[in-house]
């Protein structure tokens, strides 16, 4: 059968020697005459290539931003996005079309299976316990997810939700695949299509990912009503105690059986070594998890000191808002936005310095509200007695007055209506400042 021709994204962010792999990996793919292959460089370390569109995508150190920029050159109505550290096989791109893809299917999620020559324990934990399985995220209970990995995107679909999130440092795809079916699309799998994963080598970099992994699904209970993450310690808890409960005993081994070689031993002996260091990484992990769900989803980047003004909004910024055109209008100014709209204007976000309230992690809040109650006692007590019911919790908005009080020449105004201006009000009080009037700003 004939398939539709398709852009191939991949954003990359690592050395020359990755570059080399990426670039190679793209290439294997089997591509027919209207297909294009464009690579997202994300770091900047990547030259030009005639086999390869190649875009620099560096305003942001994200694999999110990267997505959007390769994607903002694709030209087909498919937009096949491909991580960096997966292995193709040549016909991955005719398997996402060896069956009919139904009107309403704005997404095709192809397997992500694990390599299976990990030199590492970290490597082979990833591997054993394949938390990419495309499989498993479709049937998560709370509403199908994919991965972005290997994800299959018709481009009426991604361009309907806006593309992904960028300023954020996990869970963008997730995200993504939820915004994508709210808009009235379906997701579908497509085992056949599958590509290899390499899981992180070093228990460092593996830890690291976990706590980002925790700190992205905490902010997804922030942004979706009802959504609970369900920690790794009630998962692990469940696994040990299936373990616990299967039967000590076996049916005695017949003399065939019984007869092994010294290979065979050795290998057992590995595989209980490998089973022991992955339940004691279980244990690693979910600690790792619960940090992670302290923390914030924000990537590093510190509070700009110079700007003029501070604008509070609630979600920002909404496409065709006029007071997005207003903010746009002012020099040095930065938006204090409760969160992100359901349809994201990548434009703006780009173009103007935006904090999200919804990124602010428990610790950050917790240790914003402590600082706030130690430099100003009279003022929290203030704000806790003249709260509206309905109103964000003083815990909540610490952060946003944390840093309001870092830029102290900023005056501070609010983009909507009474809701917003009490918020407004109650920042600028918390940060020693008096709202001021938007038109005279």
């Amino acid at each position: 059968m004939t398939r539709p021709s398709v852009s191939v994204v991949m954003p990359f962010a690592g050395d020359v020697v990755a570059a080399r792999t990426a670039v190679a990996s793209l290439l294997e793919l089997d591509v027919a005459p209207g297909d294009e292959l464009i690579l997202a460089d994300n770091s900047g370390v990547v030259g030009a290539h005639s086999a390869l569109k190649i875009v620099q995508a560096s305003a942001e150190r994200s694999p999110a931003h990267a997505r959007n920029a390769g994607a903002e050159h694709a030209s087909r109505d498919w937009i096949l996005f491909l991580d960096a550290d997966c292995r193709v096989s040549p016909g991955l791109l005719d398997a996402f079309f060896s069956e009919p893809v139904a009107d309403d299917v704005g997404a095709l999620a192809g397997e992500v299976v694990p390599a299976g020559d990990g030199a590492t324990v970290a490597e082979r934990y990833g591997a054993a316990r394949s938390f990419l399985s495309q499989q498993a995220h479709l049937a998560h209970p709370y509403l199908p997810r994919a991965v972005a990995a290997n994800l299959m995107v018709r481009r009426a679909a991604f361009e309907q939700v806006g593309g992904f999130y960028e300023r954020v440092r996990a869970a963008e795809d997730t995200d993504f695949s939820w915004r994508l079916q709210r808009a009235g699309w379906r997701l579908e799998l497509r085992p056949q299509a599958s590509v290899e994963h390499r899981y992180r080598a070093t228990l460092r970099e593996l830890r690291v990912q976990w706590r980002g992994y925790a700190a992205g699904r905490a902010w997804l209970r922030r942004r979706y009503r009802g959504f609970e993450p369900e920690p790794a310690v009630r998962r692990g808890v469940a696994r040990a105690w299936g373990r616990v409960r299967r039967p000590l005993g076996g049916t005695p081994a017949s003399a065939g059986q019984r007869t092994v070689t010294r290979r065979s031993v050795s290998d057992a002996g590995s595989g209980r070594l490998d089973r022991a260091q992955y339940l004691a990484l279980d244990a690693l992990l979910a600690v790792d998890e619960l940090a992670g769900f302290m923390l914030s989803n924000r990537p590093e980047r510190g509070v700009s000191a110079r700007g003029q003004v501070v604008l509070v909004a609630d979600r920002f910024p909404i496409p065709g808002d006029p007071l997005v055109d207003f903010a746009r209008t002012l020099d040095a100014a930065r938006v204090e936005a409760s969160g992100r709209p359901e349809l994201p204007w990548i434009e703006v976000s780009r173009e103007l310095e935006i904090d999200y309230r919804e990124d602010d992690g428990l610790a950050s809040r917790i240790l914003a509200l402590l600082r706030l109650v130690v430099r100003h006692p009279v003022r929290c007590a203030r704000d806790f007695l003249r709260r509206e019911p309905g109103g964000p919790t003083l815990t909540a908005i610490a952060p946003a007055a944390v840093r309001l009080m870092r830029q102290p020449g900023a005056r501070v105004h609010a983009l909507g209506g009474e809701e917003v201006r009490a918020t407004a009000r109650r920042l600028a009080a918390l940060a020693g400042r008096v709202l001021a009037d938007p038109r005279r700003a």
